[in-house]
């Protein structure tokens, strides 16, 4: 009986791995730390664009290879698998690219898109306000004409990669209230005058992902920086934010993978009874659901990248991917966690870290709780999407 191949992963996804196993794994330590290293943080994060990882949402025309979500989110795999705050910190880059190319004119798709094709620039993405979390129509932030562009006003929380970024995508009120078209999204050079990181926030886990308080101050920009029509910006956002989404299950399964291979190897040196502690049931147990996990996350993103790519609905799929994704990364590493028992409260063991990274998963990017509600609604705007729910 022949054995059928393993099927192969993308050259992004190769040259991701090898990047990860040589330049992210022994910087463990190092980048969980505070205050920030926000210098190594940049250069490594400049260093995963030059192997081509944010090309992959790039058109060819522009130095890219893409667009290509599913090689995209192998990468981020492949990145989460030695560190998840990077693999968080690669979502703002490759988001602002996303938007240019799917609202930006010539000149901002010829401006932007091959610097983030060639590694030589890092975005943000600023949403949430320090009064707002995932309420995103409560934002203030304002942009008020001013001759012939804009003034911005306001304060952003949680952004990240605000601190070593060179642009920034930002959603501003442009009307009254409400969302449609009440909203605009600008991209700015993060050195124009009036923008200021107000501080870097030290943080439970995911340290190695910047997360910043910016303060935008009298923020005077041309209406060239305006991204999309005025009054667009809800829709260039949700854009954004349904694409941000994928990345949890993508993450999750490069933490599951890192950790049911932490765990797998600690099972195998570890003896209690008399015994390893893979041959005790409960461990077994254990093990094999961290494995399922990593498979159901896997199965995920592929499945919703496949949707994109096709440029099929994706809404509820993805909202589903994160949700299931978030708790799926964090049942893992608690199940890893308790396979080491005691050494694995402890600092020095790496599955601690991975506990705290895995938290904010079902927070971010909008709470389970959100997702749950955009499912609801969703499922009654797509009544027989039960009978083919994964069948495109």
């Amino acid at each position: 009986m022949s054995v059928a191949a393993a099927p192969k992963r993308s050259a992004i996804t190769e040259t991701v791995a090898r990047f990860t196993a040589d330049r992210i794994l022994p910087r463990g330590s190092e980048l969980d730390s505070h205050p920030q290293d926000l210098p190594l943080i940049r250069e490594l994060l400049l260093e995963a664009g030059r192997l081509g990882l944010y090309g992959a949402v790039v058109p060819q025309e522009f130095g890219g290879t893409g667009p290509d979500s599913l090689a995209l989110h192998e990468g981020i795999e492949a990145l989460a698998y030695g560190n998840a705050g990077l693999a968080m910190s690669t979502m703002p880059t490759y988001l602002l690219a996303r938007a240019v190319v799917l609202h930006g004119s010539a000149e901002q798709q010829e401006r932007w898109l091959p610097a983030v094709a060639e590694g030589r620039l890092l975005g943000a993405w600023a949403v949430t306000e320090p009064h707002t979390g995932s309420d995103v129509a409560a934002i203030t932030t304002r942009a008020v004409r001013d001759g012939d562009g804009w003034r911005l006003d306001g304060r952003k929380m949680f952004i990240t990669n605000a601190a070593i970024a060179d642009a920034l995508l930002v959603l501003c009120r442009t009307g009254g209230g409400g969302t449609r078209g009440a909203m605009t999204t600008f991209v700015v050079p993060m050195d124009t005058p009036g923008i200021a990181v107000a501080r870097t926030l030290e943080k439970m886990g995911l340290r190695s992902s910047p997360t910043c308080e910016l303060l935008l101050d009298d923020v005077r920009v041309p209406d060239t920086d305006r991204l999309g029509a005025e009054g667009a910006g809800w829709q260039v956002g949700m854009d954004v934010l349904d694409y941000e989404r994928l990345a949890v299950p993508a993450i999750g399964a490069g933490m599951c993978a890192r950790a049911l291979d932490l765990a797998t190897a600690y099972a195998a040196d570890r003896t209690a009874f008399g015994a390893p502690l893979h041959e005790i049931g409960a461990v077994q147990a254990m093990l094999a659901d961290i494995a399922a996990a990593l498979l159901e996350c896997r199965l995920l993103y592929r499945h919703v990248a496949g949707l994109v790519d096709r440029e099929r609905p994706a809404i509820l799929d993805a909202s589903i991917g994160k949700l299931v994704g978030g708790r799926l990364a964090n049942s893992a590493v608690n199940l890893a966690l308790q396979v080491h028992g005691g050494y694995g409260y402890i600092r020095e063991y790496e599955i601690e870290r991975l506990y705290r990274d895995a938290r904010l998963f079902t927070i971010g990017g909008g709470t389970s709780e959100i997702q749950q509600r955009i499912v609801a609604g969703q499922l009654r705007r797509e009544p027989g999407w039960s009978r083919t729910a994964a069948l495109t």
